[in-house]
């Protein structure tokens, strides 16, 4: 096997420290901007240098954050993009639809990654202990700032330390700082979710409002299958999504939910499973059903129901692929007919806004 490597800093010289790739199988090294002649004893080439040549199995791109640069660069020149290794696949995905993008450029390589994890197992857990250390950079600067952290604070705790949490930091620290001024002025109302998933925001929720009820609202089998349809054909989602969010059950849900008692499951299609809660009032709910049918039958079922001073938080509300979120509330709000909808848009990873009443 004959590679290149993209890369001459200290990723590059720490891949080839592990031995994974022989001296020997290593034709030489590329920079985007060329700063030496000679890494490692062998010759550093430009991109377009090596564009004519055809004696290399892959490019192992050593490198954090450029993946579509170079991916970009490769296409230009004519260099074969399925020879390429990249670990951070992530963040190849622009600007366009998310059915533009995976079948443009998306799906291809990762097809290719995949086997290339097979191939270069030690190339890979390098960066995935990378991306380990600079969550946990990422994460101290966010805690430590100006955070005025309760002794109590959840986010602080062993059964919260997780990369679920603390890599969507925003997401969950703002929910208990909501959290904490709904206990405080004492909202009445029970609290819900709809789409549950695997129950990470659910067991916040639980932990928060242990003295409340926790309706649990979700098929857990996936989405709606029309709906889906629908959306995949808006190129709002992909194809893998409808298996991905089979991956859960009502008993792994339950399973680590700490007030496993306070739970209420309403498993089926929303909102036929809130048929006959027509009186229930609420102080915070979750949102997180991805498609805009769904979303606007939350809206129209939880907002109404909703107390003062209660809030809903909305999932994937500045996503820019699953735009039928945005859309839903958007829609909701010509339809309400009490005012104002109070909005306040997170900067978190998926874009959540909460809503106030």
């Amino acid at each position: 096997m004959k590679v290149f490597i993209w890369g001459t800093g200290n990723i590059a010289l720490r891949y080839l420290q592990q031995g994974e790739v022989k001296a020997e199988d290593i034709i030489g090294f590329i920079e985007t901007q060329k700063s030496k002649d000679i890494f490692y004893g062998k010759k550093v080439y430009e991109p377009n240098e090596i564009a004519k040549m055809h004696t290399y199995d892959y490019i192992i791109v050593c490198l954090y954050y450029y993946s579509r640069e170079i991916y970009d660069i490769c296409l230009k020149l004519d260099i074969d993009v399925d020879k390429l290794i990249l670990a951070d696949a992530w963040e190849w995905i622009d600007g366009s639809n998310m059915k533009k993008s995976l079948n443009s450029c998306c799906r291809k390589i990762t097809e290719n990654c995949a086997d290339a994890e097979r191939l270069f197992p030690v190339f890979y857990q390098l960066f995935v202990n990378e991306r380990d250390i600079q969550a946990r950079r990422y994460i101290a600067v966010s805690r430590n700032g100006y955070d005025l952290q309760e002794k109590d604070a959840l986010i602080w705790q062993k059964d919260f330390e997780s990369k679920e949490y603390q890599t969507d930091y925003f997401r969950y620290r703002t929910f208990e700082l909501v959290a904490n001024e709904i206990i405080r002025q004492k909202i009445e109302g029970a609290v819900a979710e709809v789409g549950v998933f695997k129950g990470a925001f659910a067991k916040m929720i639980n932990a928060k409002f242990p003295k409340k009820k926790l309706y649990l609202f979700d098929t857990f089998e996936s989405f709606d299958v029309d709906e889906f349809k629908q959306e995949l054909t808006l190129g709002r989602c992909p194809e893998s999504f409808f298996e991905t969010f089979k991956n859960t059950s009502v008993e792994s849900v339950l399973s680590i939910m700490p007030y496993r008692e306070k739970c209420i499951v309403r498993q089926g299609l929303f909102p036929n499973t809130a048929e006959g809660m027509e009186n229930e009032k609420y102080a915070f709910v979750s949102i997180d059903v991805d498609f805009e049918k769904s979303v606007l039958e939350a809206l129209r079922y939880f907002y109404p129901r909703l107390n003062h001073g209660g809030v809903i938080f909305i999932h994937d509300y500045n996503n820019r692929f699953l735009e039928g979120v945005k859309k839903a509330v958007a829609t909701y709000e010509e339809e309400y007919v009490g005012g104002g909808i109070l909005k306040i848009p997170l900067a978190d990873e998926g874009g959540t806004v909460v809503i106030v009443k």
